[in-house]
């Protein structure tokens, strides 16, 4: 007995001394965690992660004024908001580590470092687009530089960078497409890396009319310079003119967990929805020009049906929106009258798959291209580009190329004109419809094409807002660099309403 007992406690003194011998952190080391991560999987996440950022029918779409909620339960357009959220850093991070896993994998990862510029550049213009000056060159430092209350850079310095992201991930990846090189993991592109070039290309054109403001008085950016040479380089800096390039989320039939969001779970489709209803900031547009993208979007109100014409179908006058700022009680009133459209389920809702959800498409391109003519940036003909904007949107709907001809006809470009700019920001807006996130606000925003509508619902004093208040969080662990961003860019004031350097 005596024996076993010291014996037993002669084998706990040495396993005591076998790890008094080993590494603090080494204990700590989680045995199940996956360490060396195959980069294609952490480019799967990143994906992911952008799949999870936006996505159509949400609060981005009512605040775009593309669809009104009459039902308060389930939330309103009362552009409340005041704080936003400092996700995209979590996106960032991963975008680190797919950098991380890449380099340990030699010339094959190649196109992971290439792609992994791009959406360093993507979520970093998403953060400054929405709150203004940022932290971003000490950013996501804490483990290696010990920093972990970063500086907040300005807006005119975040830009730079995420542009200079953007043009060097364009030269990165255009050797690895002329020599046919792929990536794994990719759901959008099924790893087609000229695919990607040209969404590099049209993103960063995306990034530099969103600096219309700025292009005269920010030499070092070098805006409209940055995008002559662009356009006028196709070859090495291809763009997505055609909806066959669309970055586009197709979704599918038989994973639950990828159908369409409108997709009922029990699969039963209701083909009734009073709640919802269209905007008529969007209605009112389709309707002034006639426009045929309606009889596929929408369905005619109930009294249009009721009216005893047996065109009422194909008529214009058979669509209405609600308007974003009316209360929603009269909201409620007037669709339960049957006066507003609803959409048009039978095409939505046609089978699980639903309809591709566009993040950055072949009419933005093209518009951008055809307001950067009116505005003078670069030579061209600025009515080539608006009716490609205009065909290529219409296509992605079905409809028939006769009527994209006739609306075109009915609707020409009136040239490089104050209204001939408008022309081109309203088929922008019109082509925004339920895709790239909060792109046709951020394009009102900086335009006011098309004026939105305020009313009564409105809970921010009767204004649109023009950013997101900082995080709450930055004031308890970042406090001494957030306020001097808000003292340098708003006088101290950091609310919903303040201006940025961007749409100053």
């Amino acid at each position: 007995m005596k024996a076993r007992n010291i014996t037993g406690l002669f084998l706990l003194i040495l396993s005591m001394a076998q790890l008094s011998c080993k590494k603090f952190d080494d204990l700590r080391k989680d045995p199940s965690a996956i360490v060396n991560a195959p980069p294609k999987l952490v480019f799967t996440g990143l994906l992911l992660d952008l799949v999870q950022s936006e996505g159509p029918w949400g609060q981005d779409q009512r605040n775009n004024q593309f669809m009104v909620l009459n039902e308060p339960y389930y939330g309103g357009q009362y552009y409340d908001w005041i704080t936003g959220s400092y996700t995209n850093y979590t996106y960032l991070q991963n975008v680190g580590r797919l950098e991380i896993e890449a380099q340990k994998n030699g010339a094959t990862a190649a196109p992971y470092l290439a792609l992994a510029k791009f959406f360093r550049a993507y979520f970093f213009v998403n953060l400054t687009t929405m709150f203004g000056d940022i932290p971003m060159s000490e950013a996501l430092n804490g483990a290696t530089s010990k920093i972990f209350t970063p500086k907040y850079d300005s807006q005119h310095d975040v830009y730079m960078q995420c542009l200079k992201l953007l043009d060097d991930a364009n030269t990165q990846i255009a050797p690895l497409v002329k020599n046919n090189a792929t990536v794994d993991g990719d759901f959008f592109y099924d790893g087609n890396l000229s695919k990607w070039q040209k969404l590099i290309n049209s993103f960063r054109l995306r990034v530099l009319i969103s600096l219309s403001k700025r292009a005269d008085d920010a030499p070092d950016l070098n805006i409209k310079q940055q995008f002559a040479n662009i356009i006028n380089n196709p070859a090495q800096y291809p763009l997505i003119l055609t909806n066959a390039d669309n970055f586009q989320l197709v979704y599918n039939t038989s994973d639950v967990s990828n159908n369409y969001p409108l997709w009922p779970s029990n699969g039963v489709v209701l083909y009734k929805d009073l709640r919802n209803t269209l905007g008529a900031t969007y209605v009112d547009i389709i309707k002034k020009t006639k426009d045929p993208r309606i009889f596929v979007i929408a369905l005619p109100t109930d009294s249009a049906k009721a009216s005893g014409d047996p065109n009422y179908a194909t008529e214009f006058t058979s669509f209405r929106g609600a308007k974003t700022g009316d209360l929603q009680s009269t909201q409620k009133t007037q669709s339960i009258a049957g006066l507003l459209s609803e959409i048009n389920f039978y095409y939505w809702e046609a089978s699980p798959a639903g309809i591709p959800y566009v993040y950055t498409g072949a009419s933005e391109t093209n518009f951008s291209i055809a307001e950067a003519i009116n505005r003078g940036w670069i030579s061209g003909d600025a009515s080539t580009y608006y009716n490609q904007g205009i065909s290529e949107s219409m296509k992605f709907y079905g409809v028939s190329g006769t009527a994209i001809s006739a609306f075109q006809t009915q609707n020409p470009y009136i040239g490089n004109t104050p209204a001939g700019l408008t022309q081109i920001l309203e088929q922008k807006y019109v082509a925004f419809f339920e895709n790239s996130g909060k792109e046709a606000y951020y394009n009102n925003r900086r335009t006011g094409v098309p004026k939105f509508d305020v009313g009564p619902q409105n809970a921010n004093n009767n204004l649109i807002p023009t950013r997101w208040a900082y995080p709450t969080g930055e004031y308890t662990t970042n406090t001494v660099n957030v306020k001097a961003a808000i003292q340098s860019q708003f006088s101290g004031a950091d609310t919903q309403n303040g201006v940025t350097w961007q749409i100053k």
